[in-house]
């Protein structure tokens, strides 16, 4: 299956698209309509991120083997070059995979395919997906969809409600059978491995101030999730409302800001805020473009085999 742009014209969509609609419409209308992002913009996260699971995908293809797991470490040192983030260096990187393959080593599945990417028919409509890993479970027997999700906030991760998850859940069920469910992977990203533990404050001294003990920090986590028929239903219904307000909105070429919230939602400012703040954007959007501060850059997920996907914490 070949790569192709997200959007009204190939009528093809995947999460990342219907979310960036459903939390800002103009934000929507940068980035996918017109295809803009920010020039020279380093999400050290995402890579950092995207290195874990490259590393993490080659551990489950090759068999999950002692030599696939130093592999795997010489993968991310290879990969990753920032180290302009504490929680985010090589180092760090290393420490929290061995971490993972010793919590991990023996695990209660066998892999079905890592890195999957597929799409399904939702009406007229392709709907894309990229799965991190697809296994079948050994007891209960059945099929497992995995999302590694690497985050400062392991305690803000929410398997449901979730739009992406049900996705991912509403294309296993068209390609595989017997499906359990799905898990959120979750991989903690710190500069320590130690947190304030707030159940149990200790009073010091005559000034009355409460000092707080210190506790290991929880770095991983699984949480398994399942979606009805029902609730696969509603998900499909919510995404052609959604696909159905994106034609309207392009064809009144009318789109909404969220604002001020999403203008400071997601790691700070948004990138189109200079956009947004302009009397007239597309009076100046050709020179910015022109001077390099913005390019042109379809979204364009993971279908087959790409490098793109949606960015982790």
């Amino acid at each position: 299956m070949n790569q192709v742009a997200i959007g009204l014209e190939s009528k093809t969509w995947d999460n990342y698209a219907l979310d960036c609609y459903r939390n800002c419409e103009e934000y929507y209308h940068y980035r996918i309509a017109k295809q803009i992002i920010k020039a020279g913009d380093i999400k050290v996260a995402a890579d950092f991120g995207s290195c874990i699971h490259q590393s993490l995908e080659h551990y489950y293809k090759e068999g999950m083997t002692d030599q696939a797991i130093v592999e795997a470490l010489e993968i991310f040192t290879n990969n990753y070059k920032h180290d302009m983030d504490e929680k985010r260096t090589v180092g760090k990187g290393l420490e929290i995979l061995s971490n993972y393959f010793l919590r991990y080593r023996h695990e209660p599945f066998n892999v079905i395919d890592p890195e999957v990417g597929g799409a399904c028919e939702i009406g007229e409509y392709l709907y894309t997906v990229r799965l991190d890993l697809v296994v079948e479970w050994a007891n209960p027997k059945g099929v497992y969809g995995f999302d590694h999700k690497t985050t400062s906030s392991l305690h803000r991760l929410l398997v449901k409600p979730n739009n992406q998850i049900t996705g991912y859940i509403y294309y296993l069920n068209q390609v595989y059978e017997n499906i359990l469910g799905y898990m959120i992977n979750g991989i903690g990203v710190y500069a320590t491995d130690e947190e304030i533990d707030k159940s149990v404050p200790k009073v010091m001294g005559k000034s009355g101030k409460l000092v707080y003990a210190k506790k290991q920090r929880e770095t991983f986590v699984r949480m398994p999730t399942s979606r009805s028929p029902i609730e696969l239903e509603q998900w499909k219904k919510e995404v052609l409302q959604t696909i159905h307000q994106i034609e309207d909105s392009t064809s009144r070429n009318i789109w909404v800001k969220h604002s001020p919230h999403y203008c400071t939602a997601y790691r700070g400012k948004c990138q189109y805020l200079d956009l947004c703040l302009a009397q007239d954007p597309e009076s100046i959007l050709q020179p910015l473009l022109a001077a390099g501060i913005y390019e042109v850059k379809a979204w364009v997920p993971y279908v087959g085999v790409g490098e793109e996907k949606e960015e982790d914490e």
